[in-house]
Protein backbone atom coordinates (compact mmCIF):
# COMPACT_ATOMS: atom_id res chain seq x y z
CA UNK A 1 0.00 0.00 0.00
CA UNK A 2 1.34 3.28 -0.75
CA UNK A 3 0.41 7.11 1.04
CA UNK A 4 1.52 9.90 -0.21
CA UNK A 5 1.69 13.15 2.08
CA UNK A 6 1.34 16.55 1.78
CA UNK A 7 2.58 18.06 5.01
CA UNK A 8 2.47 21.62 4.99
CA UNK A 9 3.39 23.91 7.98
CA UNK A 10 1.34 26.74 9.60
CA UNK A 11 1.02 30.16 8.29
CA UNK A 12 3.07 33.08 10.36
CA UNK A 13 2.23 33.92 13.92
CA UNK A 14 2.17 36.33 16.19
CA UNK A 15 5.06 34.52 18.10
CA UNK A 16 6.68 34.12 14.50
CA UNK A 17 7.20 37.52 14.49
CA UNK A 18 7.54 38.48 17.63
CA UNK A 19 10.79 35.98 18.01
CA UNK A 20 9.53 33.86 20.88
CA UNK A 21 9.31 29.80 21.42
CA UNK A 22 6.17 28.16 20.46
CA UNK A 23 5.49 24.71 20.95
CA UNK A 24 2.37 23.86 23.35
CA UNK A 25 1.56 27.30 23.54
CA UNK A 26 0.10 28.79 20.94
CA UNK A 27 -0.42 32.47 19.16
CA UNK A 28 -2.80 33.79 16.58
CA UNK A 29 -2.15 34.07 12.48
CA UNK A 30 -0.71 37.32 11.58
CA UNK A 31 -2.49 38.73 8.12
CA UNK A 32 0.44 37.88 6.51
CA UNK A 33 0.25 34.18 7.97
CA UNK A 34 -3.30 34.21 6.68
CA UNK A 35 -2.60 35.17 3.16
CA UNK A 36 0.33 32.68 3.08
CA UNK A 37 -1.91 29.91 4.00
CA UNK A 38 -4.66 31.04 1.13
CA UNK A 39 -1.44 31.08 -1.12
CA UNK A 40 -0.70 27.69 -0.48
CA UNK A 41 -4.35 26.65 -0.59
CA UNK A 42 -4.55 28.16 -4.38
CA UNK A 43 -1.61 26.11 -4.71
CA UNK A 44 -2.70 23.06 -3.47
CA UNK A 45 -6.44 23.53 -5.28
CA UNK A 46 -5.82 20.50 -7.63
CA UNK A 47 -4.66 18.05 -5.78
CA UNK A 48 -7.02 15.10 -4.39
CA UNK A 49 -7.22 15.17 -0.80
CA UNK A 50 -8.91 11.72 0.61
CA UNK A 51 -8.65 13.44 4.09
CA UNK A 52 -7.02 16.24 6.07
CA UNK A 53 -5.43 15.67 9.73
CA UNK A 54 -4.48 18.67 11.82
CA UNK A 55 -2.57 19.71 15.13
CA UNK A 56 -5.26 20.87 17.77
CA UNK A 57 -3.48 23.89 18.06
CA UNK A 58 -5.52 26.59 16.91
CA UNK A 59 -2.92 28.47 14.68
CA UNK A 60 -2.21 24.92 12.71
CA UNK A 61 -6.72 24.17 12.45
CA UNK A 62 -7.28 27.87 11.11
CA UNK A 63 -4.59 27.29 8.19
CA UNK A 64 -6.01 23.72 7.57
CA UNK A 65 -9.33 25.71 7.63
CA UNK A 66 -7.97 27.62 4.64
CA UNK A 67 -6.06 24.82 3.05
CA UNK A 68 -9.38 23.02 3.05
CA UNK A 69 -11.59 25.49 1.38
CA UNK A 70 -11.17 24.55 -2.02
CA UNK A 71 -12.12 20.94 -1.46
CA UNK A 72 -15.41 20.29 -1.17
CA UNK A 73 -16.37 18.14 1.93
CA UNK A 74 -12.33 18.05 3.18
CA UNK A 75 -12.35 19.10 6.86
CA UNK A 76 -10.12 18.71 9.19
CA UNK A 77 -9.46 16.12 11.92
CA UNK A 78 -7.57 17.59 14.93
CA UNK A 79 -4.73 15.03 16.79
CA UNK A 80 -2.96 16.59 19.81
CA UNK A 81 -0.40 13.59 18.65
CA UNK A 82 0.34 16.24 15.91
CA UNK A 83 1.19 19.62 18.05
CA UNK A 84 4.90 21.04 17.82
CA UNK A 85 7.69 19.73 19.83
CA UNK A 86 7.00 20.63 23.76
CA UNK A 87 9.65 23.11 25.04
CA UNK A 88 7.79 23.01 28.56
CA UNK A 89 9.26 25.96 30.46
CA UNK A 90 10.62 27.75 27.91
CA UNK A 91 7.65 28.25 25.56
CA UNK A 92 6.46 31.85 25.22
CA UNK A 93 10.51 33.11 25.98
CA UNK A 94 12.46 35.41 23.49
CA UNK A 95 14.53 32.85 21.84
CA UNK A 96 17.63 34.92 21.09
CA UNK A 97 17.22 35.29 25.05
CA UNK A 98 17.60 31.80 26.24
CA UNK A 99 19.11 30.33 23.35
CA UNK A 100 22.28 30.36 25.81
CA UNK A 101 20.51 27.61 28.48
CA UNK A 102 18.64 25.81 25.99
CA UNK A 103 21.69 25.12 23.36
CA UNK A 104 22.51 22.12 24.34
CA UNK A 105 18.72 20.76 25.19
CA UNK A 106 18.04 21.67 21.38
CA UNK A 107 21.25 19.70 20.23
CA UNK A 108 19.91 16.83 22.73
CA UNK A 109 16.57 17.37 21.25
CA UNK A 110 15.69 16.90 24.98
CA UNK A 111 13.70 19.49 26.63
CA UNK A 112 12.50 17.39 29.63
CA UNK A 113 14.85 19.80 32.39
CA UNK A 114 12.37 22.16 31.37
CA UNK A 115 9.09 20.12 31.54
CA UNK A 116 9.10 19.66 28.36
CA UNK A 117 9.62 16.48 25.48
CA UNK A 118 12.80 14.62 24.40
CA UNK A 119 12.75 13.10 20.98
CA UNK A 120 11.80 9.31 22.39
CA UNK A 121 8.78 11.05 23.60
CA UNK A 122 8.36 13.01 19.86
CA UNK A 123 9.09 9.28 17.93
CA UNK A 124 6.07 7.58 20.00
CA UNK A 125 3.18 9.89 19.98
CA UNK A 126 4.12 10.74 15.85
CA UNK A 127 4.12 7.46 14.97
CA UNK A 128 0.98 6.99 16.78
CA UNK A 129 -0.51 9.64 15.02
CA UNK A 130 0.81 8.33 11.35
CA UNK A 131 -0.56 4.42 12.35
CA UNK A 132 -3.71 6.09 12.74
CA UNK A 133 -3.74 8.00 9.47
CA UNK A 134 -2.48 4.88 7.55
CA UNK A 135 -5.19 2.65 9.30
CA UNK A 136 -7.89 5.19 8.00
CA UNK A 137 -6.34 5.33 4.34
CA UNK A 138 -6.52 3.42 1.11
CA UNK A 139 -3.88 2.46 -1.89
CA UNK A 140 -3.30 5.32 -3.61
CA UNK A 141 -4.52 7.92 -1.11
CA UNK A 142 -3.05 11.78 -0.72
CA UNK A 143 -3.45 12.88 2.72
CA UNK A 144 -3.18 16.58 3.83
CA UNK A 145 -1.14 17.01 7.13
CA UNK A 146 -0.90 20.62 8.60
CA UNK A 147 0.98 20.99 11.49
CA UNK A 148 4.56 22.85 12.72
CA UNK A 149 8.10 23.76 12.16
CA UNK A 150 10.00 21.81 14.42
CA UNK A 151 7.50 19.21 14.13
CA UNK A 152 9.08 18.61 10.53
CA UNK A 153 12.40 18.89 11.33
CA UNK A 154 11.84 16.31 14.49
CA UNK A 155 9.73 13.94 12.07
CA UNK A 156 13.06 13.78 9.67
CA UNK A 157 15.38 12.37 12.13
CA UNK A 158 12.76 9.54 13.33
CA UNK A 159 9.53 8.57 11.19
CA UNK A 160 11.12 10.19 7.69
CA UNK A 161 15.31 8.68 8.42
CA UNK A 162 16.22 11.70 6.49
CA UNK A 163 19.78 13.25 6.95
CA UNK A 164 18.53 16.06 8.61
CA UNK A 165 21.64 17.75 9.40
CA UNK A 166 22.60 17.72 5.90
CA UNK A 167 19.65 19.39 4.86
CA UNK A 168 20.35 21.63 7.24
CA UNK A 169 23.23 22.48 5.93
CA UNK A 170 21.98 23.04 2.42
CA UNK A 171 19.56 25.39 3.03
CA UNK A 172 22.18 27.34 5.54
CA UNK A 173 24.49 27.61 2.41
CA UNK A 174 21.05 29.10 0.27
CA UNK A 175 20.15 31.28 3.25
CA UNK A 176 16.85 29.52 3.18
CA UNK A 177 14.38 28.55 5.88
CA UNK A 178 14.01 24.67 6.84
CA UNK A 179 10.62 24.75 7.09
CA UNK A 180 8.71 27.98 5.68
CA UNK A 181 5.44 29.30 7.31
CA UNK A 182 3.07 27.59 4.91
CA UNK A 183 5.63 25.37 3.32
CA UNK A 184 5.05 22.23 1.91
CA UNK A 185 7.00 18.84 2.15
CA UNK A 186 5.89 15.38 0.33
CA UNK A 187 6.61 12.24 1.75
CA UNK A 188 5.54 8.86 0.87
CA UNK A 189 4.69 5.71 3.00
CA UNK A 190 4.70 2.20 1.09
CA UNK A 191 4.49 -0.71 2.77
CA UNK A 192 6.55 0.31 6.02
CA UNK A 193 9.14 2.60 4.55
CA UNK A 194 9.03 6.24 4.99
CA UNK A 195 10.60 8.47 2.02
CA UNK A 196 10.68 12.21 1.54
CA UNK A 197 9.92 12.97 -2.43
CA UNK A 198 10.43 16.18 -1.82
CA UNK A 199 12.03 18.35 0.46
CA UNK A 200 10.49 21.68 2.03
CA UNK A 201 9.06 24.43 -0.22
CA UNK A 202 7.40 27.58 -1.16
CA UNK A 203 3.87 27.43 -2.63
CA UNK A 204 5.74 29.38 -5.42
CA UNK A 205 8.24 26.65 -5.93
CA UNK A 206 5.43 24.04 -5.73
CA UNK A 207 3.50 25.65 -8.56
CA UNK A 208 6.64 25.66 -10.78
CA UNK A 209 7.68 22.15 -10.20
CA UNK A 210 3.93 20.85 -10.49
CA UNK A 211 2.15 23.21 -12.51
CA UNK A 212 4.21 25.17 -14.76
CA UNK A 213 2.30 27.12 -16.99
CA UNK A 214 1.36 30.19 -19.12
CA UNK A 215 -2.42 31.89 -19.31
CA UNK A 216 -3.35 34.80 -21.10
CA UNK A 217 -5.78 37.70 -19.97
CA UNK A 218 -8.02 39.90 -21.53
CA UNK A 219 -8.63 42.54 -19.53
CA UNK A 220 -12.18 44.56 -20.86
CA UNK A 221 -13.38 47.82 -19.14
CA UNK A 222 -16.98 48.03 -18.94
CA UNK A 223 -18.91 50.07 -21.62
CA UNK A 224 -19.88 53.97 -20.96
CA UNK A 225 -22.35 53.91 -17.97
CA UNK A 226 -24.83 57.20 -16.87
CA UNK A 227 -22.41 58.16 -14.08
CA UNK A 228 -19.34 58.18 -17.33
CA UNK A 229 -21.86 60.81 -18.87
CA UNK A 230 -22.29 62.45 -16.10
CA UNK A 231 -18.52 62.35 -14.73
CA UNK A 232 -19.72 61.32 -11.20
CA UNK A 233 -16.70 59.02 -9.63
CA UNK A 234 -18.15 55.61 -9.81
CA UNK A 235 -16.98 52.96 -7.35
CA UNK A 236 -18.69 50.47 -5.52
CA UNK A 237 -21.86 52.18 -5.89
CA UNK A 238 -23.25 51.53 -10.27
CA UNK A 239 -25.53 53.06 -12.63
CA UNK A 240 -26.74 51.41 -16.06
CA UNK A 241 -24.82 51.35 -19.12
CA UNK A 242 -26.01 54.13 -22.04
CA UNK A 243 -26.90 53.12 -25.40
CA UNK A 244 -23.30 54.33 -26.16
CA UNK A 245 -22.25 51.52 -23.55
CA UNK A 246 -24.14 48.75 -24.74
CA UNK A 247 -22.98 49.72 -28.71
CA UNK A 248 -19.22 50.04 -27.49
CA UNK A 249 -19.69 46.26 -25.37
CA UNK A 250 -20.82 44.71 -28.73
CA UNK A 251 -18.27 46.73 -30.60
CA UNK A 252 -15.51 45.25 -28.32
CA UNK A 253 -17.22 41.67 -28.68
CA UNK A 254 -16.79 41.76 -32.26
CA UNK A 255 -12.99 42.78 -31.81
CA UNK A 256 -12.79 39.53 -29.43
CA UNK A 257 -14.79 37.06 -31.93
CA UNK A 258 -11.96 34.80 -32.61
CA UNK A 259 -10.26 34.43 -29.52
CA UNK A 260 -11.30 31.34 -27.72
CA UNK A 261 -11.41 32.30 -24.25
CA UNK A 262 -11.31 29.21 -21.64
CA UNK A 263 -13.09 30.59 -18.57
CA UNK A 264 -14.52 33.74 -17.81
CA UNK A 265 -14.66 36.34 -14.72
CA UNK A 266 -16.54 40.01 -13.98
CA UNK A 267 -17.07 42.20 -11.62
CA UNK A 268 -20.23 42.12 -9.71
CA UNK A 269 -21.22 45.45 -10.67
CA UNK A 270 -24.05 45.41 -12.94
CA UNK A 271 -22.29 47.76 -15.55
CA UNK A 272 -19.55 45.06 -15.71
CA UNK A 273 -21.88 42.31 -15.92
CA UNK A 274 -24.23 43.47 -18.35
CA UNK A 275 -20.71 44.12 -20.47
CA UNK A 276 -19.35 40.37 -19.60
CA UNK A 277 -22.90 39.11 -21.20
CA UNK A 278 -22.97 40.93 -24.30
CA UNK A 279 -18.88 39.80 -24.59
CA UNK A 280 -20.23 36.24 -24.26
CA UNK A 281 -23.36 36.30 -26.35
CA UNK A 282 -22.77 33.08 -28.63
CA UNK A 283 -20.41 31.81 -26.47
CA UNK A 284 -21.62 28.56 -24.57
CA UNK A 285 -19.88 30.32 -21.32
CA UNK A 286 -20.96 32.63 -18.44
CA UNK A 287 -18.86 34.74 -16.36
CA UNK A 288 -18.13 33.89 -12.67
CA UNK A 289 -19.04 37.07 -10.76
CA UNK A 290 -16.17 38.11 -8.49
CA UNK A 291 -16.10 40.70 -5.88
CA UNK A 292 -12.26 41.13 -5.93
CA UNK A 293 -12.09 43.07 -9.35
CA UNK A 294 -14.87 45.14 -8.38
CA UNK A 295 -13.54 48.90 -8.98
CA UNK A 296 -12.03 50.90 -6.47
CA UNK A 297 -13.94 52.28 -3.55
CA UNK A 298 -14.14 55.62 -3.09
CA UNK A 299 -15.66 56.24 0.17
CA UNK A 300 -17.68 59.37 0.87
CA UNK A 301 -16.61 60.50 -2.44
CA UNK A 302 -18.52 57.94 -4.52
CA UNK A 303 -20.90 59.46 -6.95
CA UNK A 304 -19.34 63.55 -6.41
CA UNK A 305 -19.26 65.09 -10.06
CA UNK A 306 -16.06 66.45 -11.79
CA UNK A 307 -13.22 64.76 -12.53
CA UNK A 308 -10.37 67.42 -12.14
CA UNK A 309 -8.70 69.01 -9.09
CA UNK A 310 -8.60 66.46 -5.84
CA UNK A 311 -11.35 63.96 -7.20
CA UNK A 312 -8.74 63.43 -9.88
CA UNK A 313 -5.33 63.15 -8.27
CA UNK A 314 -7.17 60.36 -5.53
CA UNK A 315 -8.16 59.14 -8.89
CA UNK A 316 -4.70 59.05 -10.75
CA UNK A 317 -3.22 57.68 -6.95
CA UNK A 318 -6.09 55.09 -5.88
CA UNK A 319 -6.13 57.62 -2.37
CA UNK A 320 -9.74 57.06 -0.95
CA UNK A 321 -8.82 55.46 2.75
CA UNK A 322 -9.54 59.34 4.26
CA UNK A 323 -12.60 58.86 3.01
CA UNK A 324 -13.76 55.47 4.20
CA UNK A 325 -12.75 53.89 0.55
CA UNK A 326 -9.81 52.15 -0.76
CA UNK A 327 -6.18 52.85 -1.02
CA UNK A 328 -3.78 51.56 -4.00
CA UNK A 329 -2.59 48.74 -1.37
CA UNK A 330 -5.93 47.46 -0.56
CA UNK A 331 -6.83 47.15 -4.44
CA UNK A 332 -3.94 46.06 -5.66
CA UNK A 333 -3.64 43.21 -2.64
CA UNK A 334 -7.37 41.89 -3.47
CA UNK A 335 -6.47 42.09 -7.34
CA UNK A 336 -3.23 40.04 -6.43
CA UNK A 337 -5.36 37.31 -4.61
CA UNK A 338 -8.04 37.05 -7.68
CA UNK A 339 -5.15 37.16 -10.30
CA UNK A 340 -3.35 34.38 -8.42
CA UNK A 341 -6.65 31.66 -8.08
CA UNK A 342 -7.61 32.86 -11.63
CA UNK A 343 -4.19 31.31 -12.98
CA UNK A 344 -3.61 28.43 -10.40
CA UNK A 345 -7.46 27.34 -11.61
CA UNK A 346 -6.17 27.56 -15.52
CA UNK A 347 -4.61 25.10 -17.63
CA UNK A 348 -1.84 25.74 -19.46
CA UNK A 349 -2.69 27.69 -22.40
CA UNK A 350 -5.39 29.02 -21.30
CA UNK A 351 -7.61 32.30 -22.33
CA UNK A 352 -9.15 34.35 -19.81
CA UNK A 353 -11.74 36.92 -19.86
CA UNK A 354 -12.09 39.50 -17.62
CA UNK A 355 -14.23 42.30 -17.52
CA UNK A 356 -13.92 44.49 -14.61
CA UNK A 357 -13.27 48.83 -14.25
CA UNK A 358 -11.20 51.75 -14.90
CA UNK A 359 -9.91 52.53 -11.59
CA UNK A 360 -9.10 48.50 -11.02
CA UNK A 361 -7.03 48.44 -14.43
CA UNK A 362 -4.54 51.62 -13.04
CA UNK A 363 -3.93 49.60 -10.31
CA UNK A 364 -3.35 46.31 -12.52
CA UNK A 365 -1.00 48.83 -14.47
CA UNK A 366 0.53 50.59 -11.35
CA UNK A 367 1.30 47.58 -8.77
CA UNK A 368 1.89 45.22 -11.62
CA UNK A 369 3.60 46.71 -14.29
CA UNK A 370 4.81 49.50 -12.43
CA UNK A 371 3.33 52.19 -14.46
CA UNK A 372 2.92 55.91 -13.57
CA UNK A 373 -0.73 56.39 -14.18
CA UNK A 374 0.06 60.13 -14.14
CA UNK A 375 2.44 60.49 -16.82
CA UNK A 376 0.22 58.13 -18.61
CA UNK A 377 -2.81 60.58 -18.38
CA UNK A 378 -0.75 63.42 -19.28
CA UNK A 379 0.14 61.77 -22.36
CA UNK A 380 -2.92 60.81 -23.32
CA UNK A 381 -4.04 64.36 -23.26
CA UNK A 382 -1.39 65.66 -25.35
CA UNK A 383 -2.69 62.87 -27.97
CA UNK A 384 -6.05 63.65 -26.87
CA UNK A 385 -7.06 60.50 -26.65
CA UNK A 386 -8.78 58.20 -23.88
CA UNK A 387 -6.34 56.52 -21.87
CA UNK A 388 -8.51 53.86 -20.42
CA UNK A 389 -11.39 53.87 -23.31
CA UNK A 390 -14.97 51.80 -22.33
CA UNK A 391 -14.95 48.77 -23.22
CA UNK A 392 -10.76 48.92 -24.07
CA UNK A 393 -8.97 45.40 -23.90
CA UNK A 394 -5.68 44.70 -22.30
CA UNK A 395 -3.49 41.76 -22.16
CA UNK A 396 -1.12 40.47 -20.11
CA UNK A 397 0.16 36.72 -19.39
CA UNK A 398 1.22 35.30 -16.22
CA UNK A 399 3.79 32.16 -17.05
CA UNK A 400 5.49 30.35 -13.91
CA UNK A 401 4.59 33.34 -11.74
CA UNK A 402 6.17 35.88 -13.87
CA UNK A 403 3.59 38.86 -15.03
CA UNK A 404 4.01 40.68 -18.30
CA UNK A 405 2.16 43.52 -20.35
CA UNK A 406 1.66 42.56 -23.91
CA UNK A 407 -1.15 45.29 -24.92
CA UNK A 408 -2.40 48.21 -22.80
CA UNK A 409 -6.14 49.31 -23.41
CA UNK A 410 -4.72 52.71 -25.60
CA UNK A 411 -2.81 50.55 -27.67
Amino acid sequence: MKITFYYVRHGETLFNVLGRMQGGCDSPLTDKGIEGAQDTASALRKVRFARCYSSSSERALDTADILCAPHIGLRPVPMKELKEFDFGDLDGEKQDECWNIMSEASVQDDFSSFHGENLEHFDQRSRKAFDQMISASADGDTVLVVSHGSYMMHLMKTLLSFDQKAYVARCNQLDRSWMPNAGICIFTYEDGTWKITEEPMSADEYRQKHDPKKVTFYYVRHGETLFNVKGRLQGLCDSPLTDKGIQQAEATREKLKSIEFDSAYCSTAERARDTAEILLQGRNMQAVWEKRIREVYCGKLEGEAGFSGEIKKRFLTEHFSDVGGEDLEDAAKRLHEFLRDAYDQAADGDTVLLVSHGGMYTVLLNSFFHIDIEQMFQKAEAEQRDPIPNGGICIFSIENGKIQLIRKMDE
